[in-house]
């Protein structure tokens, strides 16, 4: 038994050796034995090759003429829908600058005809700040948040030009709504992101690749303007985990991220919604006997 299995090793090594050194398979040599080593070509061989060189040609040509006969046409759609985005863009700033001049124009109605002092016109001008309606200046705090630099494409030669899905965002509407939250608790009085200006009603959102603030789109980099005592400002953040986490980031993923206390900073007055249920409560007059 043990014969048979050293025999049985052998053979397999003899096999093996065989393979690598002797690849070609004996199907091929039994083949070129029978055709002897002056050989004809078959007739029929060029003329095959030429027609599959044909067919090749004729292939790559109907593949090229389709692509670059759509070109054009999608040269064209591309360029309408930029077009169309560009004047979408324009309409939404002239009609934000109408919203401006109309809200200034309401203010100063709404200051003529109410008494010149007294506690009434001190309310009304606090309560339009802390709803945003109102332009603001002050000292205050700067914060920007920004994506790291854009990755080098992948060694990948299959996928060349590709990136990551997880490296395209990093930042999201967390990262806003944490730096504004903790600068309303640092005790801010007025906030803007991106000029956008906040009110007790806004809305922090992530959609696709852009944070909205009440649907209005922003991108990278990311500033956060917060009007208030600098230096309270400035201490309290900077102790503050959230200004912590972000410094992490930075050291860790590369993102952009700092703060600097500000004696000057001017936040534009937000456009303002009305309210899709509330509505202001008409009291009825009561009856007398």
């Amino acid at each position: 038994m043990a014969r048979d299995d050293r025999h049985t090793g052998a053979r397999t090594t003899a096999q093996l050796v065989d393979l690598v050194l002797n690849p070609r398979d004996l199907g091929y040599e039994q083949a070129a034995a029978r055709r002897g080593p002056d050989a004809a070509p078959r007739w029929y061989d060029r003329p095959a090759v030429a027609l599959g060189c044909l067919v090749i040609g004729f292939v790559l040509v109907v593949a090229y003429v389709h692509t670059h006969r759509g070109a054009p046409d999608a040269a064209k759609v591309h360029q309408s829908l930029v077009e169309r985005v560009h004047a979408a863009e324009r309409q939404d700033a002239s009609l934000a600058a109408s919203a401006q001049r109309l809200n200034g124009q309401l203010n100063a109605a709404r200051g003529s005809a109410l008494p010149t002092s007294g506690a009434l016109q001190g309310q009304l001008a606090r309560s339009q700040q802390i709803a945003g309606q109102t332009a603001v200046t002050g000292p205050g705090l700067k914060v920007t948040l920004a994506e790291p630099p854009a990755p080098t494409p992948t060694a990948d030669p299959g996928r060349v030009g590709t990136v990551p899905i997880t490296a395209t965002n990093i930042l999201s509407d967390r990262d806003v709504r944490s730096v504004v939250n903790e600068l309303w608790a640092d005790g801010a009085e007025a906030i803007s992101v991106n000029n956008v200006r906040l009110t007790p009603t806004s809305a922090i959102r992530f959609a696709g690749q852009a944070v909205l603030i009440d649907f209005q789109p922003i991108t990278s980099p990311y500033t956060v303007r917060a009007i208030g005592e600098p230096d309270d400002l400035a201490t309290s953040f900077a102790a503050s985990e959230v200004a912590s986490r972000y410094q992490t980031l930075a050291g860790a993923q590369g993102i952009g991220f700092g703060f600097s206390e500000s004696r000057s900073l001017s936040l534009p007055a937000n456009a303002g919604e009305r309210p899709s249920f509330a509505v202001p409560l008409t009291p009825t007059p009561r009856s007398t006997r």
